[in-house]
This record gives structure tokens, sequence and C-alpha cells, in this order.
């Protein structure tokens, strides 16, 4: 795996040798130990940890880029200059909390991000909804859905009913105080107990979360309004597609 404070432009133009995929994460924990489990010897994933959410991130991938030369003047506008065996990620959630006022931020951001040459897997609410589309399919009508709330309920629910994998896993989930935001949330518990879970069921999650995309697309509206709904299947697929392992 490269190192992120070691990618140079050279790294980056490796169409004929593995694909690169650079993935600016939004925590520290789960986003990027779930990418980096699609490692394999046929490409090479850079996660760089904890780079905020909304315009933070767009900044920090924005400065990221320019220090290591990345990016070049296309008509007035700074564009990302990489070769097709190349992609610079964006993975962050809107993290809706009543009147935050963030509505434009979350949108703006995307719409920035893109005119940059940056891919974009958003969240609304935000990634748990993808590890819940593992297990059930949701109803983007159904309004209690817009939070993350409802994810980690659910969550907690399915994790308790599954049968666990070993001893330790059933002492964390039939623990009576077990709720999957306080206890799930670290690497030590979602690599060993929820990430196993999540094995085999990949093409569950990707036909499920294509269900809500489909949804909000009918009509035009603003990104933040398209809740729930995730687009981290379209990372998934690139990484599978150029030649990531299979979870």
């Amino acid at each position: 795996m490269i190192e992120p404070w070691n990618i140079k432009p050279k790294d980056l133009r490796q169409a004929d040798t593995r694909p690169t995929f650079i993935i600016f994460c939004e925590d520290k924990e789960t986003e990027p130990e779930y990418f980096n489990a699609f490692s394999s010897d046929n490409i090479s994933i850079s996660t760089i940890r904890n780079c905020g959410q909304h315009h933070k991130q767009i900044d920090f991938a924005t400065e990221y880029c320019r220090k290591n030369d990345l990016l070049e003047i296309i008509d007035e506008k700074e564009k990302l200059k990489i070769d097709d065996g190349a992609q610079v990620w964006c993975v962050f959630d809107r993290d809706r909390e009543p009147d935050d006022g963030k509505d434009s931020s979350f949108s703006n951001s995307i719409d920035n991000a893109i005119l940059k040459g940056f891919k974009i897997a958003w969240s609304n609410d935000n990634f748990e909804l993808w590890i819940l589309l593992h297990f059930e399919k949701v109803d983007p009508s159904d309004a209690s859905y817009n939070h993350r709330r409802k994810y980690y309920e659910r969550l907690t629910q399915i994790l308790k009913t599954l049968l666990p994998l070993n001893q330790d896993e059933e002492r964390i989930t039939r623990n009576p105080v077990f709720h999957y935001d306080d206890f799930m949330k670290k690497r030590k518990r979602f690599l060993p107990i929820t990430f196993q879970h999540m094995k085999g069921k990949q093409e569950i999650a990707i036909a499920n979360s294509k269900i809500l995309e489909i949804y909000h697309s009918a009509i035009p509206k603003p990104h933040h309004e398209k809740s729930p709904c995730t687009l981290v299947h379209h990372l998934v697929e690139e990484l599978i597609r150029a030649g990531g392992r299979k979870i």
C-alpha cells in the first residue's frame, strides 16, 4: 500500500500497471478499515483518515493534492491531473442534526468536488446506512430513515439476533445495554464482528443501494434532500472492477 504522505504524480500514472485509489475518509475507524479490505495484488489503495466532512474534507483533499502536485489549472479552474488508472474519492456523510443549517454545505461540497475531478461516495445520513443495506432493504419513503439513529436501532436489533461468531461477540451483543452506536463503531469491534457478518452480502448491499439512488433520481432535487441514500456502492463497484478483493 502506498502511504498517503508519499504519493506523487508518478504514483498515480499507473494505467499500465496497478490501478490506484486515493480515498479520503471522514472518520478514522470504520470507513478506512472497510475500504482497506479491498486491497489485493492487483490494486493499490491509500485511505487517508479523519479528513472531516462536507467542505472541510473537500478543502483538505484539495490542499493535499496541491501539495503533491496533483492539480492543474484548466480554464482558470483547478482540476486533477491523473491518468485513467487512478481515482481520487471523497467519502463523507450528511450527519444531520436538528436545524444545523448544513444542507447547503453538504450539497455544495459534492458539486465542488465533482468540478475538481474528485469522485464522491456520500451517505445521507451516514455510512452505517451502507452497512445496514447488507442485511435488509430500506424504504426510501420512510422518513424515520432520514437520520442515522434509525440505522443504529436496526443494526442493534440485527446483531442481537444473528448467531454470534464467537464467545466475545456473544458477550457483547447479548449485553442488555448493547447498542450499535455505543459498542460497534471502533475498529476493534467493527472488523471482528460487524464486518464478518457483512461478508458475502456485498451484491445485496449494492442492489439495495441502487434502489434508493433510483428513487431519489426520479425527480431532480439537491443532494441534501436525497435521504435515505448512499453512493458508496459506486466506489465499491469501481474497486471490484479494478481488481479489488470481493468481500
